[in-house]
């Protein structure tokens, strides 16, 4: 083969190679952005998912706890696909209010998200004054007040929040700091860790027979509740 047959025969491979690529690309990202499904964990007492370990006392909730379906969401108040959850599991509860109760655990999932704790916390403390879920909501509206946001000045920026709520300031300051507040958001750390939480949100759904589902993203939520037959 000469140079020129050379030249020739690089260039066809190449252009084969863009081709192939071109041809494929599409189906690489139809791939990654469908859902993968839940996780079936058949043996959840192992896993530490049965609806003891995900919902024990203490636990923040929505609807009634002797619902058949227990949905779990376990996010990061610094998580920007977790605040973009909130309005889509407001949807899913309205739609659903029967049959779910529904359970939230914040916690921290990336060492960037630094504040992360202290707003759990911040709930947490808000929750001694019958006013969990508005901060829980406001916390995630107010998420990027937070990002790279000194310690000294999330206080502050925790404190603004909870006086727009209306909170008593000298309770809150005092259980903010307290040991109900502290240990409520430890025991939700513990929980995603004996859970094998390793992204944020993530979501469990304990039916009232059958294995517990795992569902490691708000698409995957969706999906579930979406496919008719799923919730019985």
């Amino acid at each position: 083969m000469n140079s020129g047959e050379a030249k020739l025969f690089l260039g066809i491979l190449v252009v084969a190679i863009v081709l192939a690529a071109v041809a494929i690309y599409p189906a690489m990202v139809a791939a990654r952005n469908e859902p993968q499904g839940p996780v079936v964990i058949r043996d959840p007492i192992k896993a530490k998912v049965t609806r003891a370990d995900l919902f024990p006392d203490g636990s923040w909730y929505k609807g009634s706890p002797r619902a058949p379906y227990l949905l779990v969401e376990v996010a990061d108040y610094q998580c920007p696909l977790c605040a973009a959850s909130v309005e889509e599991v407001k949807k899913i509860l309205a739609k659903h209010a029967t049959k779910l109760c529904y359970v939230f655990h914040g916690i921290q999932i990336s060492r960037a998200h630094l504040n992360a704790p202290m707003m759990a916390q911040a709930a947490e403390a808000a929750g001694l004054q019958g006013k969990f879920w508005p901060m829980h909501e406001r916390l995630f509206k107010s998420q990027r007040l937070f990002t790279g946001l000194p310690e000294v000045d999330a206080v502050d920026a925790v404190n603004k929040l909870a006086r727009e709520e209306g909170l008593d300031m000298m309770r809150f300051g005092a259980d903010f700091q307290g040991d109900r507040a502290v240990k409520g958001q430890e025991r939700s750390a513990k929980i995603a860790a004996q859970a094998d939480v390793q992204t944020t949100p993530t979501f469990f759904i304990v039916p009232p027979k059958g294995p517990t589902l795992k569902l490691q993203s708000l698409r995957e939520l969706i999906a579930w509740f979406d496919k008719a037959g799923n919730l019985k």
